[in-house]
């Protein structure tokens, strides 16, 4: 493993030695004087976690830093969360290394229950209420309070905008959070800075934890195989629920099991079906339909490989499609999937399915190239941000 923190990384670099001391000043001030040009040329040919040690140079590197923020880096797997002593730690498909960060100011939390590019979704451990977390940058903020007991826990969350206004750097107020709950038949929506949630009721319907923001619409599936497909509008967030049954030919033998994700992939909408044996909880395969849509007619359509430049990040939390252009190292038209256990219920003997499923040739194999004995939490995509 590299570093236990960023922090530490950084002091390592420096000497013991007064001479060297001596040696460092000079050079520092020297690199403290190159143009802003040369620096955001170096800047544009460094990762996140480099960028992360680049911004604490000196005051002129900090400048070119700020800019820096604002760009899209490689996703990372969340692989272990201490809710409780605020340790996270990464594993950089960048670079192939776990990277570990503390947060100062530590923030207890009871369950992750969703991710959302650099954001995670923490239940508190004291009361009924839900925060926001970006564990690179420490941020938080704060979920309007849930004051049902019949509400269990969230089950997926998803955020249809940023938590922060980049320009004001406060609580985003506009950012609709929207939250599915397994053991019930409803959906929970909020603004931040409401209230109170908004309770959609969905009828008799009970859903799987698919829940995906595709065109300024949700969608989410129910267990019958029905997409509903919810419009938010006014300040009071009121709904429009369209409900549609779309067939799909796929049949599995009794031996199996199977999950269902939706996954937003630029102008087209994904489902994609893991299927699993019973007998050893264990991913044989995966399949994909695109959803062809019609005025008054939904299709899903087989769509047997990705394009060979896209690949898929998929779990119970969060999945995205991601360039391997934009972000190399990545196996192209593959599948990067993460356990799909509940995470309030993860303590067990077993650790995490995790790895790369090759959709042509069908064969799975690790992301990575060690073993993360004795972290055994469900693994969770995230892709870090400084925003």
């Amino acid at each position: 493993m590299t570093s236990r923190n960023f922090a530490l990384s950084m002091g390592e670099m420096a000497s013991s030695s007064s001479s060297n001391k001596k040696m460092k000043m000079v050079n520092d001030s020297r690199w403290s004087e190159l143009p802003n040009l040369i620096t955001e040329m170096i800047v544009d040919r460094l990762g996140f976690l480099d960028i992360l040690r680049f911004g604490a140079v000196c005051k002129n590197w900090r400048s070119v830093f700020s800019e820096a923020r604002r760009r899209r880096f490689h996703p990372m797997v969340l692989f272990e969360y201490n809710l409780q002593k605020g340790t996270f730690g990464f594993y950089s498909f960048e670079d192939k290394k776990v990277y570990w960060k503390n947060l100062e100011d530590r923030y207890p939390a009871r369950h992750c229950v969703g991710s959302c590019d650099s954001w995670l979704v923490l239940s508190s451990p004291y009361l009924q209420n839900y925060f926001l977390l970006n564990p690179f940058t420490g941020a938080r903020v704060e979920c309007p309070y849930v004051n049902r007991p019949d509400v269990d826990v969230f089950t997926k969350v998803i955020l249809l905008d940023s938590p922060i206004d980049l320009t004001t750097k406060r609580t985003n107020c506009y950012c609709t959070v929207v939250a599915l709950n397994l053991f019930s038949t409803e959906l929970n929506i909020c603004r931040l800075g409401d209230a109170r949630w908004t309770v959609l009721k969905m009828g008799h319907e009970h859903f799987l934890g698919s829940l995906v923001y595709f065109k300024s619409q949700i969608y989410t599936l129910s267990i019958h195989g029905e997409l509903w497909i919810i419009s938010l509008s006014g300040p009071k967030l009121r709904a429009t629920v369209e409900k549609v049954l779309v067939q799909i030919n796929l049949t599995i033998g009794l031996e199996f099991q199977k999950e269902c994700y939706l996954v937003e992939a630029e102008d087209y909408l994904l489902m994609v079906i893991r299927i699993k044996r019973k007998s050893l909880k264990k991913t044989v395969r995966f399949v994909i339909y695109k959803l062809v849509q019609n005025p008054g007619d939904y299709k899903w359509i087989r769509e047997y490989n990705l394009p060979d430049d896209q690949a898929l990040f998929l779990g119970r939390l969060s999945s995205k499609i991601v360039s391997t252009t934009e972000y190399g190292g990545l196996q192209g038209n593959s599948i990067y999937f993460t356990d799909d256990k509940l995470l309030h219920k993860a303590r067990v003997s077993e650790y995490p399915e995790t790895g790369i499923y090759n959709i042509r040739s069908g064969i799975i194999t690790p992301y990575r190239s060690f073993d993360l004995y004795p972290f055994d939490l469900p693994h969770i995509w995230i892709t870090p941000s400084l925003k």
